[in-house]
């Protein structure tokens, strides 16, 4: 009975829901992968953000915003690239008639010195799932 119980909860829980990510192993665009091509030090950094999106979710520029928002931080510390990145992106199906999603993303990613320019956009972008239409962002968390 309680197994039961416990296969309905989840089964619910995963329609209310849409989960994607970049996989489990951290990534480094190709133009950054390399002997010698980034510094020796690296520092980790994690982005976690919550948006409320109308009528559509446009995962890969949801994803550039917290990528964005990586890299000025990385700036900040005197990084001017991003390598060994990964995101999480669960997005929640509407469950009122008002139809806003709420989308939690998480992106890591380690802030680095390069010779190189940084490609400014996030790894594995194709396995990003989304809601087609026109995305609407209110609100940012």
């Amino acid at each position: 009975m309680r197994r039961t119980q416990r296969q309905a909860s989840a089964s619910a829980k995963a329609a209310h829901s849409m989960e994607s990510s970049s996989g489990a192993e951290y990534q480094t665009h190709p133009s950054l992968d390399g002997e010698g091509v980034i510094s020796a030090k690296k520092v980790a950094m994690v982005q976690d953000d919550v948006f409320v999106c109308a009528d559509a979710v446009d995962t890969s520029k949801l994803l550039r915003a917290s990528r964005v928002s990586l890299m000025e931080l990385a700036e900040e510390i005197g990084a001017n690239v991003l390598v060994d990145e990964r995101w999480t992106c669960n997005v929640s199906i509407p469950r009122h008639r008002d139809g806003t999603y709420r989308v939690h993303v998480k992106y890591y990613a380690s802030a680095a010195r390069s010779q190189r320019r940084d490609p400014g956009r996030p790894v594995a972008l194709t396995q990003a799932k989304g809601v087609p239409g026109l995305m609407t962002i209110i609100e940012r968390q």
